[in-house]
């Protein structure tokens, strides 16, 4: 005994989804060239963002950080708790009371 009724397929068209990691990573790459160049201290915060993908190179961070904060000066990274995070989490506790010691002395 037979269904008396015809049925279509039942294969649904599917939507695709568009991809945008593409255009993602344009867009996030044009924002932090821009950044960079607008205020010196964003540099700092790249790194920090650098730093939070795996498989970095920690020493090759920490040495262009280093370089950052010479070139910035103590007080003004000081002034920034995102580039002080960084200090941190890169030279310990340590290398911030080093940062603010420095900051003392050219004051």
């Amino acid at each position: 005994m037979g269904d008396e009724f015809v049925y279509s397929p039942s294969a649904k068209q599917e939507k695709k989804v568009p991809d945008r990691t593409d255009s993602a990573i344009n867009s996030s790459a044009d924002y932090w060239a821009t950044a960079v160049t607008e205020n010196p201290l964003n540099r700092l915060r790249l790194l920090d963002a650098k730093l939070a993908r795996p498989g970095v190179d920690v020493e090759s961070i920490k040495a262009r950080a280093g370089e950052l904060i010479r070139e910035l000066g103590a007080a003004k990274v000081l002034t920034d708790p995102d580039c002080v995070g960084l200090v941190r989490q890169l030279f310990g506790q340590r290398g911030v009371d080093r940062l603010r010691e420095r900051a003392k002395e050219t004051a």
